[in-house]
């Protein structure tokens, strides 16, 4: 059964101990609803719980991590599921690919022995024959020419592109309805980032997949996505599909397109935002962007914004 709302994320919550009475705070009243077929991109910078909320999805988790609330995809409640549980559900139910491809792959193993072992996890019944089939396909699927070769070479032996599409392949072996990329480009070539982000377009239409796309590229989730969702310090700043800046409302997401480059001008400096990111062992109330915004009031600094009509702010654009 596939639910309309395929992933349901309510009042998640997720904190890190790094000490005996601290907490990294990552993770505040996050709600998020996703239909089947959308693609959802999460945008912020550095530090502000993107990939704390990809990982989430599968609660893959460090231990030190503390973890409230719900998420839900395709129906079932990840976070009540138990580790043997969820090794049946991580790449069945959702794919996940990651910005460091070199990292994730095991080094000794060659490309054909780690996508046949997920594929095995979730299929018993096939024999190695078709196994193999099914890899060599993926590997096609995902635009890599020398199957034979790549699928017989270890990680080492392949580009940064094709060490991601080996990810691809292997987040996809077991046709889940869900893939989240997390930063699927950053480590990669500029040219090779474009083959990877249309690869992904293309998978996502051919597969009718629900793409989460994490990234800090405002310009790639406006390309990428129906629907943008800005974070800032852990929380949902925006969440409204978002083409242009004249169609933000918030001022970090002004803000986040006013950084972007424009290559029509001769001349001029790059555009930052002021400030960083604020400290997330402390939560104050009161607008975090409180600092850093070229529209904040006096009630910004006394007050948290609750989040009203897809935007967390007093004073929207």
């Amino acid at each position: 059964m596939i639910y309309e709302n395929i992933i349901d994320i309510k009042d998640l919550y997720v904190s890190y101990k790094i000490s005996k009475n601290e907490y990294v705070h990552a993770l505040k009243d996050i709600n998020i609803k996703v239909k089947k077929g959308e693609c959802v991109a999460i945008v912020g910078e550095s530090g502000c719980g993107k990939s704390t909320l990809a990982n989430s999805l599968l609660k893959l988790l460090p231990e030190n991590a503390e973890i409230k609330g719900n998420v839900q995809i395709n129906g079932i409640n990840i976070l009540d599921k138990f580790n043997d549980e969820l090794s049946e559900i991580r790449g069945k139910v959702a794919g996940i690919i990651f910005q460091e491809p070199a990292a994730y792959l095991n080094p000794v193993f060659t490309v054909k022995e780690q996508i046949e072992e997920t594929i095995l996890a979730h299929n018993k019944n096939l024999d190695r024959k078709q196994i193999e089939n099914i890899g060599l396909f993926l590997l096609k699927e995902t635009g890599i020419e020398d199957i034979k070769r790549v699928y017989n070479s270890y990680p080492h032996q392949l580009s940064g592109g094709q060490q991601q599409r080996v990810m691809i392949a292997i987040a996809l072996s077991c046709n889940p309805p869900v893939l989240i990329a997390d930063e699927p480009t950053t480590a990669l070539d500029v040219t090779v980032q474009l083959q990877i982000i249309n690869l992904l377009r293309n998978l996502k239409k051919t597969r009718n997949l629900t793409l989460l796309l994490i990234t800090h590229d405002l310009n790639l989730a406006t390309y990428m996505a129906d629907r943008i969702i800005v974070m800032y310090a852990g929380e949902i700043v925006e969440d409204a599909k978002i083409k242009s800046i004249k169609e933000s409302h918030h001022p970090y997401t002004y803000q986040l397109f006013k950084v972007i480059p424009d290559i029509n001008k001769k001349k001029g400096d790059f555009i930052l935002i002021k400030g960083e990111v604020p400290d997330l062992r402390i939560m104050l109330n009161r607008c975090y962007f409180y600092e850093r915004c070229f529209k904040a009031k006096k009630r910004c600094g006394l007050q948290h914004p609750e989040m009203k009509k897809s935007v967390r702010c007093f004073f929207p654009m």
